[in-house]
């Protein structure tokens, strides 16, 4: 992400508001387009065109909150392995292999997906749905689709034509809303469910047809034995994948289970008042997002990369001199975008009575909706220490971390949702506070002692 944050920067340096427009664009997209499109989807529908989903409303959003859910639950490790073998591979400037490497891995993907995909649909048996096979179908190729364009999201930005990526979500959304109001209008839900799932699959189709018009691809076969081997050799990196992945999202499942309603005819469970509280209060992560990847990561590799630099060539004064321009950069980072984030949530805390009936229905609570605000901040927070332990390759400290992160999200979301008076929001705070003095204790001791291990890595190899 640090060469995206690069490009971004090239951009600022041009001057000018149009500058700014197309960076803020650009990184939305980047770190949250098919989430984005996903959760403004649910809204415009709902506004706009409510009679495509009168038939089965929760039906039609427990579709859509379960494919990103468990899209990222059961493969968020995978995403993790598939993203350092290609980063690996765009380092030596291998496209064509990388190439290779997004299609095996869609392949993949793609199978035990669909697999997971039918078993999950046949288990939705409902009277009140008139066409109910035809839900059944897109459901579940809306579920494919999302999982392979987390894929493709990971890989598009290789080709640095933001602006392009951004018009194919943008005509992908349009289209998505016009088929579900046509579809739906004849069809009912079933006829919504396929138009939201045609929308995705456009986007998906025509950014791949993007990467081969810049890329071709090499041999998928020869990708797939250094691909697997991966798996092994970054076994901290797999499960720092799977557990933050499933952290993330095992709040509103413990909250499903616990207190959900259910679905009528269905195993699905929704628990509204506490997901569109989350759902929103993500939207906010979003400048926070664009913020480190444009800043925060870009020049903390930058400094990294100058340190790593110096350690066969200079004394070892100037070493640790530049040990310490790397930690100060990376306090001066962490502060930066903290406050930069800070103004946007206590901003909207202060305004989360307006907010709640406005954009929420009222459906929330203004504790719940602050507790899940600041939980939001020190989940950014977090996920900026956890990134630059990956970049210092502290894969079993990240491990670690990750398993904190999902056990107290976990257990203080049952244990504050037990209590006589429920706080919902609780544990996931809870769960970015504690993680987040636990990574950077981590990161403080890892920059302190880089030079060491560096050295003691190369004497063993000499050895």
């Amino acid at each position: 992400m640090a060469g995206i944050g690069f490009e971004l920067q090239r951009v600022l340096k041009h001057g000018g508001m149009s500058g700014v427009f197309k960076v803020a664009l650009a990184g939305i997209i980047i770190v949250a387009g098919p989430w984005l499109i996903s959760i403004l989807g649910i809204f415009a529908l709902s506004r706009f065109a409510g009679f495509a989903i009168e038939e089965g409303g929760f039906l039609f959003t427990a579709a859509i909150v379960y494919s990103y859910a468990f899209s990222l639950f059961l493969f968020g490790g995978l995403h993790y392995i598939y993203t350092r073998y290609t980063s690996d591979l765009i380092y030596i400037k291998d496209d064509s292999r990388a190439f290779a490497t997004l299609i095996i891995s869609m392949i993949i993907i793609g199978v035990l997906s669909f697999i997971v995909a039918v078993i999950g649909v046949y288990f939705i048996k409902t009277d009140h749905v008139a066409n109910l096979f035809m839900y059944r179908i897109f459901a579940a190729v809306l579920f494919v689709s999302v999982n392979l364009i987390w894929l493709v999201m990971i890989f598009i930005t290789l080709l640095k034509k933001y602006m392009t990526i951004f018009l194919v979500y943008i005509f992908g959304m349009i289209l998505s809303f016009g088929a579900v109001y046509f579809l739906g209008r004849d069809y009912k839900l079933g006829g919504a469910m396929a138009g939201f799932s045609i929308g995705q699959v456009s986007i998906l189709v025509m950014l791949l047809i993007l990467i081969r018009r810049y890329i071709k691809p090499g041999n998928i076969f020869r990708e797939m034995k250094p691909l697997l081997s991966y798996f092994t050799k970054y076994k901290f990196l797999l499960g720092a994948g799977i557990f933050y992945s499933a952290g993330i999202w095992i709040d509103k499942i413990a909250l499903w289970i616990y207190t959900g309603t259910r679905v009528e005819g269905t195993y699905l469970v929704l628990f509204e008042h506490y997901d569109i509280t989350v759902y929103f209060a993500n939207l906010t992560l979003i400048p926070g997002l664009v913020y480190f990847m444009v800043f925060s990561e870009t020049n903390f590799y930058v400094r990294l990369r100058r340190f790593l630099m110096k350690i066969s060539t200079r004394t070892y004064t100037e070493i640790q001199e530049e040990k310490f321009r790397l930690m100060n950069t990376m306090r001066e980072s962490l502060r930066e975008q903290s406050l930069f984030q800070g103004v946007i949530t206590v901003g909207l805390m202060i305004l989360a009575g307006s907010i709640n009936e406005n954009f929420l229905g009222g459906l929330s609570s203004l504790l719940t909706l602050r507790l899940v605000l600041a939980g939001v901040f020190f989940h950014l927070l977090f996920l900026t220490l956890l990134t630059f332990l990956f970049y210092l390759e502290r894969y079993k400290e990240a491990f670690i971390t990750q398993i904190c992160f999902f056990s107290v999200n976990f257990g203080g979301t049952l244990y504050f949702a037990g209590i006589s008076t429920p706080v919902y929001g609780a544990g996931y705070l809870a769960a970015g506070i504690l993680t987040s003095i636990l990574s950077g204790l981590y990161l403080l001791r890892a920059i302190k002692t880089m030079d060491r291990r560096i050295f003691g890595l190369l004497e063993r190899n000499e050895v």
